[in-house]
């Protein structure tokens, strides 16, 4: 606890000193992750689902502007995420890694239901029922800002949503005038056998009709050298992971009322090999018969339409996305006893469609009594494949075992989602006092349908479609007091939910009972907060305490047959406190976000291996999370500047149902960057320390202990250049 002592006893004296400090002539630059934006910190963001400035909303809400993402040298959700309070980012395998909001999470990697934090950009939802195939990190270039809503946002985005919601906003087309960007950059990674890492981007933006009409288009190329060593195949760095992105947009504003807004884009990661080390195998290695591949897509194409109707904003978006993933696994340590001395390939191949509407009506701002209502449609398909094969095994097993040429199983699944609903929000304002009322009102339903054949299912096992149906309102209601411009208190209650699972394709088993899948689970979030400006706004604070009742939880668990299955299972209780300080001083800027959590089960859950008991923590809930950001310009015609980071995590439970726990960790980095022109140019240094730090793994089986690092010490140069 030394280091946690320090942190919070140097983070004290920042805060006292920026108390202290009189107020100054230059506006504030806006460096903390929660406080950040434009001048004096007034960043408009869109999480109230209307334009509205971050330091007034009544609500956990943190926005990372994208020149901040450029200054940090973001590239994905790791490099901000995790600077973020009340946000743990537990980065596993490309695309498929998850944020766990608040501790709300009954597992540190993607959830086999449907996850807890809801994902959308441009406020467009990339979250489906059941097993996400795809968690989109879109890389972190040409965006206008990165929102993430704490605690449930269920009355106005949804399901998905129950711990929290992060909504990348890209920019978009832009009639005003001509605009271009770049970046490149290249890196050297420890343990990557040599190899460089690269990335490469671009960004035009181009008026078709001046003040009326415009296209955009952006593409990415990064990649990323691997730093694990697979000892199977002989392959050192075998990682490495490539991400090439494509996105476009046209925007036609016809009149002075009227904009509609198209968004294309395309974003596709290949992985050359898992990215977790075997701890059996050595610290940044593991073993297998082939380097299993892993790649995943993400389509999106929507249409928006903005009019105003005398001060009555009327906003419709449509959109259609596909995601595809396609993974392989080394099978052989499971099933090498059927056919020896040969690759077992497990091939888990999947899609999903999704068509959405959403309708919303909001009345004109500062009213006594404004409001906002809407409807929502969320049409989800999705289908996935699973096939086991090894050479050879035709002449091994009988004909009616297999499934195809070398293919000993073959299981299909198919799912089809609906979430419609009705959702409002209204304000009551009382001069200084706005009291604020809401909530969704919403019918969802989900039909999967199983089948399984080959070695393991004689006879085959046929699950006919399987009905889930669920209806309910999730209320929300705040207050917040505006005592002055640079003071606020506010406290709020809110309600979130999500889907259920039904457990299919698993034979019956004697003497134990497997539930025929989860039923939703809920929380109520209650939470009081306060956002205080000084110095003329050069010191921003933010202060949030808050309690969470989670109930119906849904976990996954073992049966005997070593089968996993899902089950609701009693109640878990959160309870946390998050800060933010920012201090902005002529060239000199500090920012502090800090998270200190407790989040325990409260009923003790029975399992085929023993019960695990009340009072055990919940997966991704380190008690500390700390970060801190110093930077320094140096001022002058090129803008020297020095930045240093650094971050802890405390000990933090692994999974539920055992008892590891990863270590505590520091990790600092640092940059210089240099401005000439209209280029800026930076050298960098990560994880200074190459620390071992594990963010998650897969826990113990025929393969051992599984890990995921943060990426060992790279250091490289990266350009920027701007047009405008």
């Amino acid at each position: 606890m030394t280091i946690v002592r320090t942190m919070l006893s140097c983070s004290a004296a920042v805060m006292a000193l920026a108390m202290a400090a009189p107020a100054l002539a230059d506006e504030a630059d806006g460096a903390s992750s929660d406080n950040n934006g434009g001048s004096n910190g007034d960043i408009i963001v869109t999480a109230t689902k209307r334009n509205e400035k971050l330091r007034e909303i009544a609500g956990g809400v943190a926005a990372l502007t994208g020149d901040e993402l450029v200054k940090m040298g973001a590239q994905e959700f790791k490099d901000y995420l995790t600077r973020t309070p009340g946000v743990a980012f537990n980065e596993g395998p490309p695309q498929n890694s998850t944020a766990v909001i608040r501790g709300v999470g009954t597992t540190a990697g993607l959830d086999q239901g449907q996850g807890t934090t809801g994902y959308f950009i441009n406020e467009i939802a990339l979250t489906e029922p059941g097993y996400a195939i795809v968690v989109p990190d879109i890389d972190a270039f040409d965006v206008a800002r990165v929102e993430v809503l704490r605690g449930p946002q269920g009355s106005l985005f949804g399901s998905a949503s129950l711990g929290g919601a992060i909504n990348y906003v890209a920019n978009m087309a832009d009639a005003s005038g001509i605009d271009a960007a770049a970046e490149g950059g290249i890196s050297s990674t420890k343990n990557a056998s040599g190899q460089l890492s690269y990335r490469a981007k671009a960004m035009v933006n181009v008026p078709i009709i001046s003040d009326k009409l415009a296209v955009r288009f952006t593409a990415t190329q990064r990649v990323d050298a691997g730093y694990i060593d697979n000892v199977g195949t002989g392959t050192n760095g075998s990682n490495d992971i490539h991400n090439l992105g494509l996105r476009g947009s046209i925007v036609w504003t016809p009149d002075a009322d009227t904009k509609l807004t198209y968004l294309g884009l395309y974003y596709r990661t290949k992985a050359d090999d898992n990215s977790y080390a075997q701890l059996d195998v050595g610290e940044l290695a593991r073993s297998s018969y082939f380097r299993p591949t892993e790649k995943y897509e993400t389509q999106i194409h929507s249409l928006r339409l903005d009019h105003d109707f005398y001060g009555y904003n009327f906003t419709m978006i449509g959109a259609y996305s596909r995601k595809t993933g396609d993974l392989k696994f080394d099978y052989s340590p499971y099933y090498d006893y059927l056919n020896p001395g040969e690759a077992h390939t497990f091939l888990q191949a999947g899609y999903s469609d999704t068509y959405s509407v959403e309708a919303r009506l909001a009345s004109p701002a500062g009213k006594t009594f404004d409001w906002l209502v809407g409807a929502t449609y969320i049409d989800t398909h999705k289908t996935f494949e699973e096939h086991l094969t090894s050479p050879g095994i035709g002449a091994v097993l009988d004909a009616s075992q297999l499934t195809g040429p070398d293919e000993y199983y073959l299981g299909i699944g198919d799912t089809k989602g609906l979430e419609t609903a009705l959702f409002g929000e209204a304000n009551l304002h009382f001069g200084p006092v706005t009291v604020t009322g809401g909530g969704r009102l919403f019918h969802n339903q989900q039909k999967r349908y199983v089948a399984l054949y080959g070695y393991f299912y004689p006879g085959d096992s046929i699950t006919p479609g399987y009905m889930l149906k669920d209806n309910g309102f999730a209320p929300k209601a705040s207050i917040k007091w505006e005592v002055s411009p640079d003071l606020m208190f506010y406290s709020l209650a809110s309600k979130g939910f999500r889907f259920g699972s039904p457990n299919l394709g698993l034979i019956p088993l004697e003497d134990f009972y497997t539930p025929p899948g989860t039923k939703s689970d809920s929380l109520w979030n209650y939470e009081v907060g306060t956002r205080l400006s000084l110095a003329d706004r050069k010191v921003l604070i933010d202060l949030t305490a808050f309690k969470i009742d989670w109930k119906d939880i849904q976990v996954r668990l073992t049966r005997p047959d070593d089968f996993t299955y899902g089950a609701n299972a009693g109640k878990a209780r959160i309870k946390g406190v998050e800060a933010s300080v920012s201090a902005n001083f002529g060239g000199f800027s500090y920012a502090f976000n800090g998270t200190y959590l407790d989040a325990k089960i409260i009923d003790e859950i029975d399992t085929s291996s023993g019960v695990i008991p009340a009072g055990k923590r919940l997966p991704s809930s380190a008690k500390w999370r700390l970060s801190n950001t110093a930077s320094y310009n140096l001022g002058g015609d090129y803008q020297p500047t020095v930045t240093l980071m650094h971050r802890y995590v405390s000990a933090s439970p692994g999974y539920l149902n055992d008892d590891t726990t990863f270590a505590a960790y520091n990790i600092f980095d640092a940059r210089a960057s240099v401005q000439v022109g209209a280029v800026t140019v930076a050298a960098f240094i990560n994880n200074i320390g190459d620390k071992r730090a594990v963010t998650f793994g897969y826990g113990s089986d025929i393969n051992g202990q599984t890990q995921f690092y943060v990426r060992p010490r790279t250091f490289g140069l990266q350009a920027n250049w701007s047009l405008r």
